[in-house]
């Protein structure tokens, strides 16, 4: 009687085991519940209505650095900036920077920007090291990004207005160049004296979908920053994982300083969500002693149901040590029991590779070891347990059950990272409207060009659109090297110039006085942003005895205005457009 009684128990419990498992991984699939938008928020409160509106009019339109967009949008922040009361200043400078591929070709970038930066003074009598929120208004050229972050920047500091003064001050810096190299925050850094000074700096992106603010990673000592954010953010989102692997490479993590990256969309929930986490993480570490904000980094994760969790880096290797000695517990029981057949046998052999995959982890990647630490460690524990004695006489649903419970920690941590490897946005794709005027110097003709970049076999009809104007200055060609000096105008006042020389190496470069680095092989690239109509002296010096080419080409958002007759109502009306030119040097 008793054993038949065990059966429909050990059944039930593995029932119940996957029923749990399954609620579980569907938990970790299902979107974080983010709180509703309040349909009457008060003053000093954040309002998604009143964010949307800003987000609206900032994503009408790609806002690439130096275009007529870009400028709109940064007339629209200064306006509505000022009429919060604030005194926001237009820092302008030129900036350059300089990068090599791994078959060293040199790719130059130089370009005036245009940061927007404010200062709000805090109540404290003696100022410490100010919080800097960061963000940035310029956007790749094919798709408006970032208006969600702005405008619920700017409702955010809206409602902080509203409330009673941090203590300490408040730096913002809305960035121009972002996505041409973080050429606006290396401005800032290099050249703007507030940049000496900063305790934290909190900096917010804009993400697509509907996904909540997102902590993208840290650096600087995260240890209290990670602390505040899962105790003050109602739907806590990140990982260090994501931290471990990140590229980020903006120039606010040479000052040293502690800093947190986020990541939000533009919709109600998430721009709500998104708000009312930066008003509090606001007030909290405005009123914080910042000089003193930097401690040991913290791992952290979410999980299904119980948020934001995080314990120190230090610990990393002592849970590894902890699932080394239990996985060697669980290999000797499994032995000493006589474990027969291919199974748990390469079950133990699973688990030492997984063991040293940890190891490996935690020594490289800290913050990402808990990915391995504590799905091997459910593992090992349900298994462990069923060598104990009191084991011995439990079905085999029982066992199933014990060893579906021992995969919960699994399916809580790596459900969600595979869910969003493979929700992860494939690379942007011109719009299937978008088109591209070329107007080509080399043959005195215009193309259309198709969303790939492949020529049509429809000429286009001459516009308004100039040639890049060339003023040679210089040809001197010896056996060892060429002296090569010109003057390059755009007429067109194209927001981006792009140099390409072919055929020759680059031995010293110089525009204006500014002097360029040059290449060990491969082509040369310099790319220019915001020159207006300015005339660039440009001097190269090249290897002498070959022929090299120079391409030169202008990239205007848009198209021309009469490029496309207006009758034709189906026609693409979104694009870009190129006038080319090239110097062949013999």
């Amino acid at each position: 009687m008793n054993r038949f009684a065990a059966i429909p128990a050990g059944a039930a419990g593995l029932a119940a085991a996957l029923l749990m498992a399954a609620a579980l991984a569907w938990l970790a699939l299902r979107p974080a519940p983010l709180p509703a938008a309040p349909s009457d928020a008060g003053p000093a409160a954040f309002s998604a209505t009143r964010a949307l509106a800003h987000a609206s009019f900032l994503a009408q339109t790609p806002r690439p650095i130096a275009s007529d967009a870009n400028v709109r949008a940064r007339d629209y922040l200064l306006e509505k900036l000022r009429a919060l009361g604030l005194d926001p200043q237009v820092q302008t400078a030129a900036v350059s920077s300089s990068a090599r591929d791994r078959a060293g070709n040199a790719r130059l970038t130089v370009a005036v920007v245009h940061n927007i930066v404010l200062r709000i003074r805090g109540s404290a009598p003696v100022r410490g090291h100010p919080l800097m929120l960061a963000s940035h208004y310029d956007s790749v050229p094919d798709a408006p990004d970032a208006a969600g972050a702005l405008a619920a920047l700017l409702e955010s500091l809206r409602a902080l207005r509203q409330g009673a003064p941090l203590v300490n001050d408040l730096i913002v810096l809305i960035a121009d160049g972002e996505h041409a190299g973080s050429l606006g925050t290396r401005a800032f850094v290099e050249q703007h004296p507030w940049a000496r000074k900063i305790g934290l700096v909190l900096r917010f992106e804009g993400a697509p979908g509907h996904a909540p603010l997102t902590l993208l990673d840290t650096h600087g000592g995260n240890g209290q920053t990670v602390a505040a954010w899962a105790r003050l953010d109602a739907a806590p989102a990140g990982s260090s994982h994501a931290s471990a692997g990140v590229a980020d490479q903006s120039p606010l993590r040479t000052l040293g300083l502690a800093g947190m990256r986020f990541a939000g969309a533009a919709d109600s929930a998430a721009m709500q969500h998104s708000g009312d986490s930066i008003v509090s993480l606001a007030r909290t570490f405005g009123a914080h002693r910042l000089e003193t904000i930097a401690a040991p980094d913290r791992v952290y994760f979410t999980v299904p149901l119980a948020g934001a969790l995080h314990y120190p880096e230090r610990i990393v290797w002592h849970i590894t040590r902890f699932a080394c000695a239990l996985c060697l517990l669980v290999c000797w029981a499994t032995l000493r029991h006589g474990a027969k057949g291919t199974g748990p046998l390469a079950l133990s052999a699973a688990m030492a590779g997984l063991l040293v995959a940890l190891t490996v982890l935690s020594a490289a990647k800290p913050g990402a070891a808990y990915l391995l630490a504590w799905p091997l460690i459910g593992v090992l524990l349900a298994t462990g347990a069923l060598h104990l004695p009191l084991a011995a006489a439990l079905s085999r649903h029982a066992r199933a059950a014990i060893l579906a419970t021992g995969m919960l920690p699994a399916i809580a941590i790596l459900v969600p990272l595979a869910a969003a490897v493979c929700a992860r946005p494939l690379p942007t794709a011109a719009p299937p409207d978008s088109i591209t005027y070329l107007a080509d110097a080399t043959t005195w003709k215009s193309y259309w060009l198709d969303g790939t970049g492949a020529r049509a076999t429809t000429a286009a009809p001459r516009t308004g659109i100039a040639f890049p104007q060339i003023e040679m200055l210089k040809n001197e060609d010896t056996p060892a090297r060429r002296r090569v000096a010109f003057a390059l105008t755009s007429k067109n006042a194209a927001p981006t110039i792009e140099l390409r020389v072919k055929g020759a190496r680059v031995l010293a470069a110089r525009l204006g006085g500014r002097a360029l680095a040059t290449q060990r092989g491969g082509d040369w690239t310099l790319t220019l942003h915001g020159m207006g109509q300015r005339r660039l002296p440009i001097k190269l010096e090249l290897e002498g005895g070959t022929t090299a080419r120079i391409h030169i080409q202008e990239s205007i958002p848009g198209l021309p205005a009469d490029a496309i007759a207006h009758e034709r109502t189906h026609a693409p009306r979104r694009g870009r457009t190129l006038s080319t030119d090239m110097l062949v040097l013999r």
